[in-house]
């Protein structure tokens, strides 16, 4: 398969189990779950969804790809240009045009065309040659993202970011 292909194929991936890890906090409440999933609706808590989906689609795509590429430091930048894409675009939308967080065709609609655009950079970064170090240096990023994650969840910013304006808190249910 071609990587452009797989490129296509990663963007459903990811986004289905996006849709998966969404919901886990919800259908197993416990501290285990409240560091890797999103313990509320804040458009921050949900990084560790993009997270989450973007290191298991990693692992999936190092086993189809073996040492051939730099899979893990490729997903670990494209999960932060995810981060950072959903960050610059749900913000504005929703609090400044939409003034609401209910419409669920804006909301998929931004986070596919973030992981397009994160995946064109994973595209372009796995047409570079393999390095060990920076398989290393991916890991060492995915625990970074968890890590400052799981800090925001228990001390999370007074910021719109991590408001939750459906349950009106921040942080923990």
């Amino acid at each position: 398969m071609t990587l452009k292909k797989w490129k296509v194929i990663s963007v459903v991936g990811i986004f289905l189990f996006s849709a998966l890890l969404h919901f886990i906090y919800d259908w197993f409440p416990n501290f285990f779950t409240s560091l890797f999933f999103p313990v509320n609706e804040s458009i921050g808590e949900h990084n560790k969804i993009i997270v989450g989906s973007f290191l298991f689609w990693a692992i999936i795509e190092k086993i189809y790809y073996k040492k051939k590429k730099n899979v893990i430091f490729a997903e670990s930048i494209s999960s932060l240009v995810c981060m950072i894409l959903v960050m610059l675009i749900f913000t504005p939308v929703y609090l400044y045009i939409l003034k609401t967080n209910d419409n669920m065709i804006v909301t998929f609609g931004i986070f596919i065309l973030a992981i397009i655009i994160s995946q064109i950079v994973s595209y372009k970064l796995l047409q570079k040659e393999y390095y060990s170090k920076l398989e290393e240096l991916g890991i060492i990023l995915f625990v970074i993202f968890f890590l400052i994650n799981i800090i925001f969840t228990y001390y999370p910013p007074k910021v719109a970011l991590f408001y939750d304006y459906t349950n009106k808190i921040y942080g923990l249910k």
